[in-house]
């Protein structure tokens, strides 16, 4: 019988080098992260995966997280700055950043031999807002692997709220019900911010880019916050008329947390990992 991380605890335990979850704390911009990382067993570097959560974070995706565990692959997930109770202010900019720093950090051999990380072989997953962090890294080169799960494009969130009062008046309420967990921060603040800089958050920057990548999307069809045909279908489409080489995509009849289809989520994300690139 073919071992299943999905379904499946390990068949066989490494007493010498076991799974672990281990605290994670670095320094971005001279602010202190907090983080958790899940170490699969095995003494061999392993496969990373660093899983970004959404805005605000209410949603970790750790069930993927566990699953990764146990597929093989180091999960790392940390919260970015005044998210949560790390040390700063909270804004999309900083995200961005923190993500940066993430990926940087890991590599570091001393960090990557604590978390038995491979450093040549880390993968951006990210949910929403993190899911638009993943592809931003990407596109800045960060990684070469990235998947972006209901994956919002808050440049044209940004066009859009420039160009509809009612759009805006639906953000600041979005924003003023969302930022509790958030430090440093205003519903005003981030409407700005999105407006001031929709051209350097606009995912479709980094369409060239990232059509030489191995990038996945996956979206949900009853997602009612960040609809497939305004987020990931304008993306998918640019993709493939840049002839991107690795691209895989699909549509899941789900919401914008895939609440009632995780395990069709883990499956797609597991499929993705063990394709040939």
């Amino acid at each position: 019988m073919t071992y299943d991380p999905i379904s499946q605890d390990p068949p066989v335990i490494d007493a010498d080098h076991p799974a672990m979850m281990l605290d994670l704390r670095f320094k971005s911009h001279g602010a202190m992260l907090n983080g958790v990382v899940y170490v699969p067993q095995g003494a061999d570097p392993h496969p990373a995966i660093l899983l970004l959560h959404g805005f605000p974070g209410h949603e970790r995706n750790l069930d993927l997280a566990q699953i990764l565990r146990r597929a093989g692959y180091t999960t790392i997930v940390f919260h970015y700055r005044g998210a949560w109770g790390s040390d700063g202010d909270f804004s999309f900019s900083h995200v961005l950043e923190d993500a940066k720093q993430a990926v940087t950090y890991l590599r570091q051999p001393d960090v990557a031999e604590r978390f038995r990380i491979d450093p040549d072989n880390i993968t951006a997953i990210g949910h929403s807002m993190g899911g638009w962090t993943a592809l931003h890294l990407a596109g800045a080169g960060y990684v070469k692997r990235v998947a972006s799960i209901a994956g919002v494009n808050l440049g044209m969130w940004g066009e859009t709220v420039a160009d509809s009062p009612e759009a805006r008046e639906c953000s600041m309420i979005f924003f003023n019900a969302s930022i509790h967990p958030l430090s440093g921060v205003t519903a005003e603040l981030l409407l700005d911010e999105v407006i001031e800089r929709m051209d350097d958050f606009d995912t479709m920057r980094y369409a060239t880019e990232l059509s030489g990548l191995d990038v996945l999307l996956v979206a949900g069809e009853r997602d009612e916050g960040v609809p497939p045909s305004l987020h990931h279908t304008p993306l998918v489409t640019l993709l493939e008329k840049k002839t991107a080489q690795h691209l895989t995509h699909t549509i899941l009849d789900a919401d914008h947390s895939f609440s009632d289809k995780r395990i069709a989520l883990a499956r797609t994300i597991l499929d993705w990992l063990d394709s040939d690139a």
